[in-house]
This record gives structure tokens, sequence and C-alpha cells, in this order.
């Protein structure tokens, strides 16, 4: 099981049809922006109590609280392999537990029951732990994710596009069909180490847009269920 560094984060919203607008921000903002990463697919089971604890945590503005996902990389469901990551936030500062599932699996054909049980198997630390009692799959989604730094590599953005919601409540095997009638909004966070969080005030300065919280695990929730 793997940790990784303290980041300050803070995110920003807006509706689709204003994607080339941010890409042109993100070219033209005096931190000198790049393309730090290919862009790419991400895709996430994310997993909660019965109750829905973590769902509830964040409906109630709990500063300090984490959620448990399944995360891979791709566009077909047929093949995921990635890893258990448990997200912790506090306040404005974030980091994550990763437990790498050496495991590609068929989300096309497994139930969901068999899928938890081979996490299982292969999860580590505190992350078998929440495991243990977070094991029911609420919602699956996936989007595409662009990736940009500063030229000093002291900020990094990602801006999310087109994203789809599918509810897992109800459901025994992974439901792909069954898509939200979420409203599509792009997603853009900003991030660095929290020494430097100054400097993610003072890119968000240069942005035409305000700073909100934004949970797509709760957005995805709480939109109407297309059938």
């Amino acid at each position: 099981m793997a940790v990784s560094a303290l980041r300050y984060e803070i995110k920003m919203t807006c509706d689709e049809v204003y994607l080339p607008e941010v890409r042109a921000w993100m070219q033209l903002h005096p931190a000198g922006f790049v393309e730090a990463y290919p862009p790419r697919q991400v895709n996430n089971v994310y997993l909660d109590t019965s109750e829905m604890d973590c769902l509830n945590d964040h409906l109630d503005g709990i500063l300090d609280r984490s959620k448990l996902r399944f995360r891979w990389y791709g566009q077909d469901p047929a093949s995921a392999r990635g890893a258990l990551e448990l997200k912790h936030k506090s306040s404005q500062v974030g980091w994550k537990e990763y437990s790498p599932i050496p495991m590609t699996f068929d989300l096309t054909a497994i139930a969901w029951h068999d899928w938890v049980q081979q996490l299982r198997t292969f999860a580590e630390g505190n992350i078998a732990a929440c495991l243990a009692w977070r094991d029911r799959p609420t919602l699956l989604n996936h989007y595409r994710r662009e990736y940009y730094e500063s030229g000093d590599r002291q900020v990094r953005v990602t801006v999310d596009r087109d994203q789809a919601v599918y509810e897992q409540l109800g459901y025994t095997s992974p439901n792909l069909a069954f898509r939200t009638l979420a409203e599509g909004r792009i997603v853009i966070e900003v991030k660095s180490e929290p020494r430097f969080s100054r400097r993610v005030s003072d890119v968000l300065s240069s942005f035409p847009l305000w700073a909100e919280p934004n949970s797509k695990y709760v957005r995805g929730m709480l939109a109407p269920w297309g059938r």
C-alpha cells in the first residue's frame, strides 16, 4: 500500500459549452500552463456503507472525511485493472492511500458480490479495514481528464469533461446501460503542495470562475436517474 503526498486543492465548475474558453484561459494564463500528461479516460466505482455514511458525511459538511473507490484508466470496462483508493479530505487539504489490485476485471459480466470478494483478497492496511464495511458499490462514473502544469511546476490543473454517471444501487452486477440525467459540467481542479497554497490563490485570481465545493460522487448520487 502507498500513500500520496498532501495537496492543497480548490475546485471550480462551469457548463461544458465553455470548454473552448477554459482551454483559452489555460493557454493565456500568466502562470505559463502547459500540458503535463496526455488526456485520458478516468473510471471510478465508489463504495459506501449500507447506510450511505460517506454520502451523508459530505451532505452534512463534515470537514474530515474520506471516500473509497476503485479507479482505472481506459475505455474498455471489460478490462478494468487499477487500484483501490481511500481519498481523505480535511478542509482544503487532501491525500490518498492506494492499494493496487493485480487483477483485470470484466465489469460487463462479473457480479458485484464476486467483485468485492476479489478486491478483499488484495486490499491492504486501512483500505482493507475500510472495505470490510464500505462494501456496497453505489456509483460508477467516467470522464475525460486533461492535465496541465504551471511553468514553475508548483501548480497543477486538471480539467474533467464528458462525464457519464451510472447508478449501482439495487443492481447485483454493474449497471452500464442506464445513465443519469445529470447536467453536463466541466470540473476544474487547481492543486499544489500545501506550502504553495498562495500560488493556488494567485492562479484562481486570474480565472473568471468562482471556486466552489464539488464532489462527483455527491452530484452523481443526487442526480435524477434515466431509465
